[in-house]
């Protein structure tokens, strides 16, 4: 095997060829996850933005990206009070159960890490639609609920625009080749990802994934120079 890690494609051609991956990989994400890395979508997204930057001019702000995640800290504390504030109605009122207190997580630590307030905000939005009479009567009503879901909806977003912005730092890295063959390469894993799982559920679909590789013919228009040059190569004897 080759060890050639030189572009396969036109950067052009790389590029939409990315876009239409991960766009084809999300509306089916269900069928494909299982088969995926956790980050492996969000890092295709990263590199194939950086690598149409590089191919524009552009920089990457990431200066905007953090700007953005800036009042990650301040969410989570929001979301904590909030917390705090539900279990101690729920541990005031003499009407709650043990179960109902365990179920609103009263006694349980929730300190300022994300995953730990997140995971609070969600046993307790967990607890209220469980027990919604009772909290009701208790005075926790909807809309505090709303308001809690609300801000672990808010932090989880800031957490994915952290990672998409460490996805990016990492892309910068690479040398620009390198950048474009990894998004050709998994172009050409979704693609056979694609094809396989559809190969005899759904033609149409696993066509679509088929056609996500660029065609000859294509790579041929956005560079008719080079590759009259590469055909003009291949009949020299």
């Amino acid at each position: 095997m080759t060890n050639d890690r030189k572009p396969k494609w036109e950067i052009s051609a790389t590029i939409s060829a990315g876009n239409n991956a991960y766009t084809a990989a999300i509306k089916y994400r269900t069928d494909l996850e299982p088969r995926l890395q956790p980050d492996e979508l969000e890092q295709l997204k990263a590199n194939n933005t950086e690598l149409e930057a590089r191919r524009s001019g552009q920089t990457e702000h990431l200066v905007g990206q953090k700007s953005k995640t800036i009042s990650q800290g301040d969410i989570a504390t929001q979301l904590r009070n909030n917390i705090v504030s539900i279990r101690n109605i729920v541990k005031s009122n003499s009407t709650a159960t043990p179960d109902i207190i365990k179920a609103f997580g009263v006694g349980e630590k929730v300190n300022h890490t994300i995953s730990t307030v997140v995971a609070g905000g969600n046993i307790v939005v967990s607890a209220y639609k469980e027990n919604t009479a009772w909290s009701n009567n208790a005075g926790i009503i909807e809309t505090d609920i709303a308001e809690i879901s609300h801000l672990v909806s808010r932090l989880t977003r800031a957490e994915e625009l952290q990672g998409n912005a460490m996805f990016t730092r990492k892309s910068k890295t690479m040398d620009k080749n390198i950048l474009q063959r990894a998004v050709e390469d998994e172009v050409s894993k979704i693609s056979a990802l694609g094809q396989h799982v559809f190969l005899n559920r759904d033609a149409a679909v696993a066509k679509l994934f088929e056609d996500l590789i660029p065609s000859i013919n294509k790579v041929k228009t956005e560079n008719p120079t080079k590759n009259k040059n590469i055909t003009e190569e291949n009949v020299t004897v």
